[in-house]
């Protein structure tokens, strides 16, 4: 739950994938622990401490435990929001962990190694949030913040709109340092007291009947067109 997270700075990942993310990274690890099923089949991180089945099903956070588990220090985030990164992502009001973990994925896949997170979105150290990152969350930082106080210091902000122009037809610079793309939560998308400091209002063409996509679907199409087409 966050208020343990919260009091004592530390956070779970699950998985064989998450903690040799974690292992090699700079965050700081607290203990390690494995299952005698999980030694049988891969060699565990040095200083692993093995506990039982059982012992690991009343921590882990999922019905059917990996067999390995990071104890994992919070990292410091700095309090100076980088804006002359070369692109960023900036999410308000994301409710769901998994949309915010693979949009995370979605930023390291396309080296956006910031994300300005609106301060009533999901905590990124949710375990499933951390479990859909797919370790990415190592290399993304993640701020969370007053988006009207942070949105301002952009050059140029784009905002993800069902009724705004098509990103396939809006002219962009060669150079989109200090630029930011906003995403709008899962339900009710970018709140009226945002739009103000957005200058460009995007959206994907739609051909077919859906009423709207995936926050991180739509993450992964905007970012594409702006930064690789």
């Amino acid at each position: 739950m966050p208020k343990f997270r919260q009091k004592y700075g530390l956070f779970l990942v699950e998985g064989r994938k998450g903690v040799e993310e974690v292992f090699h990274s700079n965050l700081e690890i607290d203990r390690i622990m494995v299952t005698p099923a999980y030694t049988q089949k891969f060699d565990p991180p040095k200083n692993a401490v093995e506990i039982s089945e059982k012992e690991l099903q009343k921590i882990s956070n999922f019905d059917t435990p990996p067999g390995i588990l990071a104890v994992v220090h919070i990292p410091q985030t700095p309090d100076e929001i980088p804006t002359e990164s070369p692109f960023t992502l900036v999410l308000d009001g994301i409710a769901d962990p998994g949309n915010l973990g693979t949009i995370i994925r979605i930023a390291d896949w396309y080296g956006i190694n910031n994300v300005l997170v609106s301060n009533d979105s999901v905590d990124v150290y949710n375990a499933k949030c951390i479990s859909a990152s797919m370790g990415s969350f190592v290399r993304v930082t993640t701020h969370y913040t007053d988006l009207k106080i942070a949105l301002p210091k952009f050059s140029e902000v784009f905002g993800a709109f069902l009724d705004g122009k098509s990103v396939y037809e809006i002219s962009l610079p060669s150079d989109l340092s200090n630029r930011a793309l906003v995403i709008g939560s899962e339900s009710h998308g970018i709140r009226p007291e945002i739009v103000p400091f957005i200058q460009q209002r995007v959206t994907i063409p739609k051909k077919g009947k859906a009423e709207s996509l995936n926050a991180g679907i739509a993450t992964a199409i905007l970012v594409d067109r702006l930064l690789v087409s």
